[in-house]
């Protein structure tokens, strides 16, 4: 009979110590999900590296990064289906809208966390093709970025805010760099646009077998731009960003910066340690991103009209990045 009540012991032990109250300074663990990006490009490492800055400084929330893409991310914000995910601002300004896919959605769940790079338009020619503005587009065969991408949206809309239709173009390829590349090297198209930051590999791609130049987008078309999607912003591409490339001057273009976004139903308290993790620990973002060297803690912090989340606006308040 001993031998049996033993187990039994042991179980009520094990029943009365779970019982017990946590010990004084426990803290609970919370798990978010961050939905990152594709195979390939800054998303996913960035992500990683995000995780990683926030665990060594808050054990205590576990960051898990799974793929995704600047669409699907807002996507699984909307449905609950992800915690966490990145996306570019016009894509945000489109799912606040509700215009077209993002119609009927509830985009009030959507919040600003912090803004991580530019990611300005580069629309490339061969510097001996007679391509000098958008408009001398019509007719000519184009190499464009993948259906349903925030690139290809942007290409779409430069068309449009020149006079340009897609069905004015003339034979019309749809792929990643690589193919938008090899289409450009062969002379089987003129032109090539990316949302991408920049320096751009595919621009040191052409460069390495041809001068390159890039259509710049005039103030006027920029206005107009941010006029039908307050995501895209003014910028201008150094020249000595692609010295030796044929590029001689500056060139004024858009871009859409990369902002992480959260859930209006992640915890403020969850959301204050992760702002302030990637603040204090942005130097780490350099090693698996080039553009993130010497980042500056107001431009994590920075905003172009999104509603920051109540966890994030808290802590860049009280560092003094908010006023």
């Amino acid at each position: 009979m001993r031998f049996r009540l033993l187990p039994i012991a042991l179980l009520v032990t094990v029943v009365a110590a779970a019982a017990l109250p946590a010990p004084a300074g426990a803290q609970t663990k919370t798990t978010l999900t961050f939905s990152a990006g594709p195979t390939g490009g800054n998303w996913t490492p960035l992500a990683a590296a995000t995780a990683d800055v926030v665990r060594k400084r808050f054990p205590e929330v576990d960051v898990q990064v799974e793929p995704g893409t600047g669409q699907a991310n807002m996507e699984k914000l909307l449905t609950d289906r992800t915690d966490l995910g990145w996306s570019t601002t016009t894509i945000v300004f489109d799912a606040r809208a509700g215009k077209g896919r993002w119609k009927d959605k509830p985009a009030d769940k959507l919040r600003y966390v912090a803004a991580y790079y530019a990611t300005p338009w580069h629309l490339a020619v061969p510097a001996d093709s007679d391509i000098r503005k958008i408009a001398d587009l019509k007719g000519k065969n184009v190499a464009m970025p993948q259906r349903a991408s925030a690139s290809m949206e942007c290409f779409e809309l430069l068309l449009n805010l020149n006079g340009v239709k897609l069905e004015d173009l003339g034979a019309k390829s749809y792929g990643s760099f690589a193919q938008n590349v090899e289409m450009l090297k062969n002379r089987q198209a003129v032109a090539m646009g990316w949302l991408v930051t920049a320096p751009a590999p595919f621009m040191l791609d052409l460069g390495s077998s041809m001068k390159v130049r890039l259509i710049p987008v005039p103030d006027d078309i920029v206005e107009k731009a941010r006029q039908a999607n307050g995501g895209y912003v003014r910028h201008v591409l150094r020249k000595e960003t692609y010295a030796g490339l044929g590029i001689d001057a500056d060139v004024v273009t858009v871009q859409a910066p990369t902002v992480l976004m959260a859930s209006s139903r992640v915890p403020p308290d969850t959301i204050y340690k992760l702002a302030k993790a990637i603040v204090e620990g942005r130097e780490a973002f350099a090693h698996v991103a080039s553009v993130m060297k010497g980042i500056a803690a107001a431009e994590l912090a920075q905003n172009v009209g999104i509603p920051y989340h109540p966890g994030a606006e808290r802590y860049y308040r009280e560092a003094g990045l908010l006023k």
